[in-house]
């Protein structure tokens, strides 16, 4: 593996990757309903929100423009960019009602006071240190209301993939449908650590003209920590949290295994 692996995170530090994240995201039939799940969430809930690894503002802009007050953080600049480039696309009234910090979840301080904490598309797991995980927690619950509610989403380990040598799963192409521009994403290689419980994944992003010549090339990679149910269960306990539920989608079907863990949790 390269030696940007040593950052779970690289894959977010701009170029190719970044310009064509939402794109890769949509295909991801494991994601499907999400926004719809955290709108309806946020209008049960109501009160000030805080998306932690907000990203390009795939979930935080529907919420904007929903009328919710969003505080959205992130360690990429380049996404985060992104992000304000579709707040300022919303008149002004909604793209006020935003405020886009860059920081990691784990390092961010404030004094605001929130009723409902995100952290999406399972950015919760590029905290590959047990004790980042904790400390993000722990600052969670200090910023809450009482009462206030936090959702994870996260994969649930198929654990007969998590050791070995995985496969390398096909490249895979977009286009997006306003600009015509066309990616292809390539998987150079996989790995997995069963005793640090991760797994990582080197890949290419290319974008592609009409014909299928590559215009620009970028390879970068990223790193996740995967944790069963049993042990999410006992950090969020450890950190303050309740386990209100947890589903497989967000559909909202019970726990599955190899399923989302999808948690939702208050603070007591």
């Amino acid at each position: 593996m390269a030696h940007d692996d040593l950052n779970p995170n690289a894959f977010y530090g701009g170029g190719l990757a970044v310009e064509s994240y939402d794109l890769f995201a949509a295909q991801n039939d494991r994601m499907a309903g999400d926004v719809a799940f955290y709108l309806d969430l946020a209008r049960d809930r109501g009160g000030r929100i805080l998306e932690l690894a907000c990203g390009t503002g795939r979930v935080l802009t529907p919420l904007v423009e929903a009328g919710f007050a969003v505080t959205g953080v992130d360690i990429s600049r380049a996404m985060l960019e992104v992000a304000d480039r579709r707040l300022q696309a919303l008149r002004p009234s909604a793209w006020g009602r935003a405020r886009l910090v860059c920081s990691a979840m784990q390092d961010f301080e404030t004094t605001e006071r929130f009723d409902l904490v995100l952290i999406p598309a399972r950015s919760f797991q590029h905290l590959t240190d047990p004790a980042d995980q904790r400390k993000t927690l722990e600052r969670v619950w200090r910023c809450l209301n009482p009462g206030g509610m936090l959702v994870i989403d996260m994969f649930d380990p198929r654990l007969e993939m998590c050791i070995g040598e995985p496969e390398v799963w096909p490249a895979r192409e977009v286009v997006d449908p306003v600009s015509g521009r066309r990616f292809r994403r390539t998987c150079l290689g996989r790995h997995t650590d069963p005793f640090r419980q991760t797994t990582g994944e080197r890949m290419r992003i290319e974008e592609l003209d009409a014909q299928g010549s590559v215009l620009g090339s970028h390879e970068t990679s990223w790193t996740l920590r995967w944790s069963t149910r049993q042990e999410m269960a006992y950090l969020l306990e450890l950190t303050g949290f309740e386990a209100v539920s947890v589903y497989s989608d967000f559909q909202r079907s019970p726990p599955a295994y190899g399923g989302e863990q999808l948690w939702v949790a208050r603070a007591v």
